[in-house]
């Protein structure tokens, strides 16, 4: 019997041509427009990159020069080596140069914003979200660096990163770049050591290799790529609200009434409108990645990780399908399909991000990754960036635990009874 219900709910969706030309056609045009539209809003075909850095040091750099040079008096270096290495120091001062070389150069601006900050401020500091990374600077790291490098100090300098997981790309950039310095930093100390020649910055390449557009090897996300995505997501929450118009037209037409007089448990319609909701989730997805496949070459790495982010989240759009039909049978009329289609889909798109990350907030990220689309673009933008199906079980487990709760809501408000729901 739910086979039944299920075919005849999927032959009503077909042939219905304007349907279909708003599922599958409208979002191919959009991606086609706004993908190449917003080529270069979207910095050169890539998703933007700003990481913002919180310096905290405890220490103070001029006295600790001071100390160091009281050290390099009492050392046995002979006199003229001393005013050498002196002379080095004042120029390879380890904080300064992570400052002005490394994290502040020209070139990183556009990516990268430091805030330096109150060593008393840290917690509050950390509790920011806003921020990709904090650098804690222990009090005497600039004493232990110099003496390291020129007098063989046996204490290892050591600096504080601390990372936010929620920006994983731009806390891997600054942990890189501070791996970076700190390669070529050591490389400086070997020199300083074997050699009581002066040293200068230019024994010591602060230069970052390589280009910020591929930390970690990830493939960068095309504008038409992240359309492609946005709009999919977007277009088949339309499959919830448009099953729930159907299900309410087979209740004016009496079909629901019959079923009930045939002695037909509910449960197996409410199980039909859930699975060909799910059914048609997963065929609009299909059709328009695979047709994005051919004509935008937006393929996925992992296919299988691609079937499994695209089940979750049908069963989401499903469980919307379902809510909206039990709405619809208490309400007695299509006002809630209708709503969910012309406004709640618009704020889903906006807050999820399919229009863009550029136009929404922090706050409204946030949020975004809660919504069943927000989440689905997430995992996809992970998948399609080679990620491996471990690091998207957070968007999975979101859109499993969404499914549940309105699943749920949807089976205690559908009735159990023919005719005018009370």
């Amino acid at each position: 019997m739910i086979v039944q219900f299920i075919k005849k709910q999927l032959l009503m969706m077909i042939r219905n041509p304007q349907v279909l030309l708003i599922l599958i056609g409208m979002p191919l045009i959009l991606i086609t427009i706004l993908g190449f539209a917003l080529g270069s809003v979207m910095n050169g075909e890539d998703v933007s990159v700003k990481a913002k850095v919180a310096i905290i040091e405890h220490g103070d750099n001029a006295q600790e020069l001071k100390d160091f040079e009281k050290k390099l008096e009492t050392s046995t270096l002979p006199p003229e080596a001393r005013e050498a290495v002196s002379q080095s120091a004042r120029r390879l001062m380890p904080v300064e140069l992570l400052k002005s070389e490394v994290l502040k150069r020209p070139e990183l601006k556009k990516y990268i914003s430091v805030d330096e900050v109150e060593p008393g401020d840290l917690a509050k500091t950390k509790e920011d979200d806003s921020y990709s990374a904090i650098i804690e600077i222990p009090e005497g790291f600039t004493l232990q660096s110099l003496s390291s490098m020129f007098l063989e100090g046996e204490q290892t300098p050591q600096l504080k990163l601390y990372r936010n997981e929620g920006k994983e790309l731009t806390s891997n950039l600054v942990e890189d770049l501070l791996v970076s310095f700190q390669k070529q930093y050591s490389l400086s100390a070997v020199i300083g050591r074997s050699s009581e020649t002066a040293l200068s910055t230019d024994t010591m390449d602060t230069g970052v290799k390589g280009t910020v557009s591929n930390v970690e090897d990830r493939e960068p996300l095309t504008s038409v790529t992240y359309f492609a995505v946005g709009m999919s997501v977007m277009f088949v929450l339309y499959i919830a609200s448009n099953m729930g118009s159907f299900a309410y037209q087979e209740k004016e037409d009496h079909v629901f009434d019959r079923m009930i007089l045939a002695n037909v448990p509910v449960w197996k319609y409410f199980v039909s409108i859930l699975v060909t909701t799910v059914i048609l989730a997963i065929l609009q997805l299909g059709i328009l990645f695979g047709v994005c496949a051919i004509i935008f070459d937006v393929t996925w790495p992992d296919i299988g990780s691609f079937l499994l982010v695209t089940t979750a989240l049908s069963l989401a759009v499903g469980s919307i399908g379902a809510l909206l039909t039990s709405l619809n049978y208490r309400a007695n009329s299509e006002t809630f399909s209708n709503f969910f289609s012309t406004v709640a889909v618009t704020v889903f798109a906006f807050v999820g991000g399919s229009f863009g990350e550029m136009f929404s907030s922090d706050f409204i990220q946030k949020v975004g990754v809660l919504t069943p689309n927000g989440a689905g673009m997430a995992a996809y933008f992970k998948l399609f960036q080679s990620y491996p199906l471990s690091s998207v079980y957070s968007e999975m487990l979101t859109l499993l635990i969404f499914t549940l709760i309105i699943l749920t809501a949807a089976a205690l408000l559908f009735p159990k009874r023919g005719g005018m729901a009370k």
